[in-house]
């Protein structure tokens, strides 16, 4: 009985330590005078937690507290100033702490859209000081504080705190190189993939504080400011790594390629990026290109010889692995692309459906027959697989990297035959395409590229559910039903 009186008193202590502390908020908050000492308790308590109260817990009674403060004439007073400068101090540090940056990423942000309205002295306004201060701690983080930044960048989508972080920013552009500080460098641009300049953000136009609605957003303004930013950023990662690169890309793709002013600038750095890597950088860069095809009207004789060699067994494992698909399906759209070059492709994608995931053989069958649909002499690929061409006799060679010499204008679809037999039915089924007349209007592929394996199962379980009988013998005894298949090799003792 002592043992668990002693677990329930465990249990009741935390809800008991947090009703005190609100029940001392209270206090303090109802007091006619600010009691300055109980205030510092709850301050040092968060400086280090006891009592079995969570440092979240302390965090949201001090945003109350605070909150409520920063409304009377006593927060000017030098202790509460101080005091209140202490608390966002120790906030700054739960930033970097994955169990708490939740809650100290919106307390900060509760107490600045308070702060604004009613601004300690002698600063006014939208307290723009206090962005920057959660962006350097962020910035200076041993490790990319990635929870952090996710929290924070729900704010982001507030013009207000948008465009105050991207003149921050702009301000906080390391010194050194990117090459000499790799850690730092990644917090920055992680920071930097947070300003979406977007439609969606700009169309929504929240704002976190009030008072920044009677400002109307301007968007070249900001425009020019990331362009300065990229600028910079391009000075300072001549020599960086492998992963810093792939980083820079991301943020170059996703953040800042729609809104600079000269995007052919771009093209040294995409075209070295294009042949010096492999994998993902070169397949973010050849997206870069791609848009600059579209974009700016520039030609890239190579760029189907590189998209060609980026299919290989190894990009089943790559996390850019939907956005190959992606490009590959677009840069293939055009009907007047030569037949010999096309035939590359399929036969590429069909051989590698013989050693994919399942879910990356669905894409792969289903993007063959789009092909097939797109350029009708290629079917004769279909009716060379019925002949029974066997892999000893195929004239493609897979080895070779330029598409047009493979010679895979003169093999067949002997792969796609060959997965008819496939374990799974979905592989079965999408391959049988060929055994009869193509279908009129193409597959759409982008449902299929955020598919993963237990999504295929699941689906074939639920396809197969209404199959499966748990007994159709009502059992007379402890013996085996009749006609059991075990029955015709060995009998029950």
């Amino acid at each position: 009985m002592k043992r668990l009186a002693g677990k329930q008193d465990e249990d009741m202590g935390e809800p008991l330590a947090k009703m005190r502390l609100q029940s001392k908020a209270n206090s303090l908050l109802n007091a006619k005078n600010v009691d300055t000492k109980a205030l510092e308790g709850f301050v040092r308590l968060l400086d280090s937690p006891e009592n079995g109260v969570p440092a979240g817990e302390i965090m949201s009674v001090l945003e109350v507290i605070f909150k409520n403060l920063l409304k009377r004439s006593e927060k000017s007073t030098p202790a509460v100033h101080k005091l209140y400068e202490e608390t966002w101090v120790l906030l700054r540090q739960n930033l970097l702490v994955d169990s708490e940056c939740s809650v100290a990423v919106k307390v900060c942000m509760q107490l600045i859209k308070v702060e604004a309205k009613y601004p300690l002295a002698p600063k006014k306004g939208w307290p723009t000081h206090r962005i920057r201060e959660i962006l350097e701690t962020l910035l200076n983080a041993d490790e990319t504080p990635t929870n952090a930044l996710t929290n924070y960048s729900k704010y982001c989508k507030n013009l207000d705190v948008l465009e105050v972080t991207l003149k921050q920013v702009l301000k906080l552009v390391p010194k050194e190189d990117f090459k000499d500080i790799p850690v730092r460098a990644m917090n920055f641009l992680s920071i930097v993939n947070l300003l979406d300049l977007g439609k969606t953000v700009l169309s929504t136009a929240d704002y976190h504080v009030e008072s920044a609605k009677s400002q109307t957003f301007d968007l070249e303004p900001n425009k020019t400011r990331l362009n300065d930013l990229w600028l910079a950023i391009m000075n300072k990662s001549s020599e960086v790594d492998e992963k810093l690169h792939r980083q820079l890309l991301v943020v170059l793709l996703e953040r800042i390629i729609n809104h600079l002013n000269d995007p052919i600038q771009l093209t040294d750095f995409l075209m070295d990026s294009l042949h010096q890597f492999d994998g993902p950088i070169a397949l973010l860069a050849l997206q870069g290109i791609f848009t600059l095809m579209q974009k700016q009207n520039i030609t890239y004789p190579d760029v189907y010889e590189k998209l060609y060699n980026m299919f290989y067994p190894r990009m089943f494992y790559n996390k850019y692995k939907a956005r190959l698909f992606y490009l590959a399906d677009i840069f293939l759209t055009s009907t007047h692309l030569p037949e010999n070059l096309v035939a590359a492709f399929v036969k590429r994608l069909a051989r590698l459906a013989l050693q994919s995931p399942t879910e990356d053989a669905v894409i792969m069958i289903r993007f063959v027959c789009n092909l097939l649909l797109r350029h009708t002499g290629l079917q004769k690929l279909i009716r060379a697989s019925h002949a029974s061409v066997d892999e000893v006799s195929d004239p493609y060679n897979e080895t070779e990297t330029d598409p047009v010499k493979s010679g895979a204008i003169n093999s067949s679809l002997w792969e796609i035959t060959l997965l008819q037999k496939h374990a799974v039915p979905e592989v079965a089924n999408a391959a049988r395409f060929i055994n009869s007349s193509l279908p009129v209007m193409e597959f759409d592929l982008a449902p299929l590229l955020d598919r993963k394996e237990c999504n295929v199962f699941d689906d074939e379980l639920q396809s197969k559910a209404k199959q499966f009988a748990l007994n159709y013998e009502r059992p007379a005894n402890l013996a085996l039903p009749k006609h059991e298949f075990v029955t015709k090799y060995w009998e029950l003792i």
